[in-house]
């Protein structure tokens, strides 16, 4: 199926009813985010993805496919970072495939991992991104700090409320 302006629908789905998807996320994000360290490599990574297979513990990993074939994803995690002690719930590993960006799918997979965590109750919600502060602020989060990375980058460090 295909929208009005022709992109094809975004279906959510759990990872956990397509293992198969976790080699080519870890690709995704290591290619994406890899900072050479052992914990970045696809190996660790299709590890980590395929203990996220869960629908109702964390962390759960979502998949957005269009046409059948991952586009998007995003992982509710517990404590990604330590920031405070009420930031128990976060987003992480959000991403979309360079070739179906601007297309929408980032909002939906966001807006997805959103509804899975108020349905859990894992909320508040928190976030942290090095630079796509302006998208989550115009999705309805809000700048609550910042932090520096393991890896000495600046992220802000975002919360949205269920």
């Amino acid at each position: 199926m295909r929208n009005s302006v022709g992109m094809a629908a975004l279906n959510i789905a759990y990872l956990a009813d397509h293992p198969e998807a976790a080699p080519l996320l870890a690709e995704w994000f290591s290619t994406e985010w890899s900072d050479g360290t052992p914990e970045m490599s696809v190996t660790a990574l299709t590890e980590y993805l395929s203990a996220a297979a869960s629908r109702d513990q964390l962390p759960i990993c979502l998949l957005g496919l269009a046409d059948g074939d991952p586009v998007a994803t995003a992982t509710l995690k517990f404590r990604e970072i330590e920031f405070s002690s009420e930031a128990d719930y976060w987003l992480g590993f959000v991403y979309v495939r360079e070739d179906v960006r601007g297309l929408g799918y980032g909002r939906a997979i966001v807006a997805a991992a959103e509804a899975v965590a108020v349905a859990a109750h894992f909320t508040p919600l928190y976030l942290h991104t090095p630079l796509k502060e302006s998208l989550y602020r115009r999705l309805g989060w809000q700048t609550v700090g910042a932090t520096t990375t393991m890896h000495g980058k600046h992220s802000a460090v975002m919360s949205k409320h269920g």
